[in-house]
């Protein structure tokens, strides 16, 4: 599954990517905003990704011009009750200053709340990345409560809040960008197949709305 949107693509994570990941996040600029900060092993990696590899977990490499620039996930997703846990981290270090990092959230963040209906997404986020809680923020995130022993926070994102704090975000996106949103499918791919049929229940208006186009 890769998602185009707003001239950023996202690329589901399959397993020639966990490698990649698994060196980006073990490296102290990324690893410091973690909670976990011991070294993640090939093993651990590869355990990792067979429990991550359904439809309740989407981790998307993100790509700008051809380039990968990080990875943006939501995840732990319970589709009957309509909720979610999101993450992002850019590890480029050219695109931190960029609008990368910004049409990456819009774009997964309009796909699974507008296409595919979730409610609710939440984040987690390590105290010392003021950063992250600033964007946050800036995205309609409210904090909700202290995690892991008082070492982060908890924030909460409703879509309808989203709708209406991102509004003029994704306004300017779109006129920078444009609207046109395409989903490529790998047939292959069982959880690709799983998500081809939810589509197919999106409403036709949202559908028109970020001008989908199905690969």
């Amino acid at each position: 599954m890769m998602i185009t949107r707003y001239g950023i693509t996202l690329e589901r994570m399959e397993a020639h990517h966990a490698e990649l990941v698994r060196q980006w996040r073990n490296d102290p600029k990324i690893a410091k905003f973690m909670f976990y900060k011991g070294e993640i092993t090939p093993a651990m990696q590869s355990e990792w990704f067979t429990s991550i590899d359904n439809e309740q977990n989407f981790f998307f490499v993100i790509h700008y011009n051809n380039s990968p620039a990080g990875l943006i996930n939501i995840s732990s997703i319970d589709w009957e009750n309509k909720t979610a846990y999101t993450g992002l981290f850019i590890y480029d270090d050219k695109f931190l200053t960029s609008d990368v990092p910004v049409m990456a959230s819009l774009a997964m963040l309009d796909i699974f709340f507008l296409l595919f209906d979730l409610q609710l997404v939440y984040a987690k986020v390590k105290g010392n990345n003021s950063v992250a809680h600033q964007y946050n923020s800036s995205l309609g995130f409210t904090r909700t409560k202290k995690i892991e022993f008082g070492l982060g926070y908890e924030y909460m994102l409703q879509k309808e809040l989203y709708l209406l704090e991102a509004k003029q975000i994704r306004n300017a996106a779109i006129h920078l960008r444009g609207n046109k949103t395409v989903i490529e499918w790998n047939e292959k791919n069982k959880v690709d197949a799983v998500m081809k049929e939810k589509l197919t229940k999106a409403r036709k208006d949202v559908m028109k709305s970020l001008e989908v186009e199905t690969i």
